[in-house]
């Protein structure tokens, strides 16, 4: 097998990956690594483009106090915290000094213990995206041919993007990564999660000609309470939905994950759509924060306001995230993994109870990266032998909806 940096202009199938920076935790229990899916591409682009090294060589706060992460291969990335950053906080971002480690959250993770967005935790999500702008710059940089980058232009985002093409064999494969974040580390707004084709994502995608090939999506590493039964063991995660997403991409991802000898927990009935989850979520939690708020107007016992003010901070660093993350009209259409319907499937990790209650966030380590990798790979081949295949669902599924119409969803 070999791999290389491509000539070709576009692919003739894709692979596209997402950091959610902060989106760690959730409600009933769902917490995720969710750089995953810019980890398993990032360590796939590694493989292709060994200069690209992705070490961190030095972290420091500039005079706009900003945190500056740069990389061995040459990579700049900035981001600004809510509330800047303390001499402490300075001092605890030097251990991250030669660490290689393709996840950014899990690599802040390991600077700050763990990494908490929706506002609750903007230091350590501001370095989680620095960190990812790093290593995102260190690919533009070093990678030899052709790529396409640009900043996420949705209202209040931070994030960016960056594309090209390399060769799996003599198959040429379009990539993507994306970077989701929000200004100040307090999001992430992922409205340009997975595949979905919005803004300058979207154009980027359209030069590459992944608007029209089937796409192999990655996500990252979920605890999931709510699967049933619970896993025995943690698991190569495939999901997709049959009636909306790509079932070739996803048949490929299972027989490829199966051929790993790694447990497999298939989900082709996931990420619904058209329905009103996520505004009946808002609404769930605007509620509870309404009624928070009256309780806590009307007490005057300190010991009950502090356990209102404990309960406000759990919703918002915890229950939020559920909500938050993408604009109802947008996740009504896309899921809440960001699957532009007849393009792809997701490939993704979970784990058990145990290891969520021992880490109690999680993280993604080397190993994991690499067989998701080699995963990969494989899933790659077979969609490229049923290409043909594949493309019956990117053409009868595709939304009957221009991308300045989806555009603006996200800019009312």
């Amino acid at each position: 097998m070999n791999l290389k940096p491509s000539a070709a202009p576009k692919g003739v199938i894709g692979i596209a990956g997402h950091a959610g920076i902060g989106h760690a935790f959730s409600h009933s229990g769902f917490f995720q690594e969710d750089s995953g899916g810019f980890a398993y591409l990032t360590t796939l682009l590694c493989r292709t483009c060994p200069a690209a090294d992705i070490t961190i060589a030095s972290v420091d706060i500039d005079e706009e106090g900003r945190v500056v992460v740069t990389t061995k291969g040459g990579g700049v990335g900035r981001a600004s915290a809510l509330h800047g950053f303390s001499p402490y906080e300075k001092e605890l971002m030097q251990r991250a000094v030669g660490m290689r480690c393709a996840a950014p959250q899990t690599l802040s993770g390991r600077i700050f213990g763990r990494t908490y967005g929706q506002g609750a935790g903007t230091q350590a999500s501001a370095f989680s995206l620095a960190a990812a702008n790093a290593m995102m710059d260190t690919g533009r940089v070093q990678w030899p041919s052709r790529t396409i980058g640009a900043p996420d232009d949705l209202p209040g985002c931070a994030g960016s993007f960056l594309g090209g093409v390399l060769d799996i064999d003599d198959m040429p494969v379009s990539w993507l990564l994306t970077i989701n974040a929000s200004v100040d580390g307090t999001g992430p707004n992922e409205d340009s999660e997975g595949c979905v084709p919005i803004g300058n994502k979207g154009r980027i995608m359209q030069e590459l000609g992944m608007l029209d090939m089937p796409l192999l999506v990655l996500e990252g590493k979920a605890y999931v309470p709510a699967l049933k039964p619970p896993l025995e063991k943690n698991s190569v995660f495939i999901r997709w939905n049959s009636k909306y997403d790509n079932i070739v991409a996803g048949e490929c991802l299972v027989r490829a994950a199966e051929e790993s000898g790694q447990p497999v927990c298939v989900l082709p009935d996931t990420y619904s759509r058209y329905t009103t989850e996520l505004a009946d979520e808002t609404r769930r939690i605007g509620e509870r924060i309404e009624a928070l708020g009256r309780a806590y107007a009307s007490e005057a016992n300190a010991a009950r306001k502090i356990a209102l003010i404990a309960e406000l901070a759990t919703i918002c660093n915890h229950d939020s995230a559920g909500s938050i993350f993408m604009t109802n009209d947008i996740q009504r259409i896309v899921g809440n993994g960001g699957l532009w319907p007849g393009l792809g499937a997701m490939l993704a990790l979970c784990v058990t109870r145990e290891e969520a209650d021992l880490w109690k966030t999680l993280r993604l380590t080397d190993e994991e990266m690499d067989m998701v990798v080699d995963i990969l790979i494989e899933a790659a081949r077979y969609l490229y032998e049923r290409k043909d295949e594949a493309m019956v669902y990117v053409e009868q599924r595709r939304p009957d909806i221009s991308l300045e119409e989806l555009e603006a969803m996200a800019r009312a």
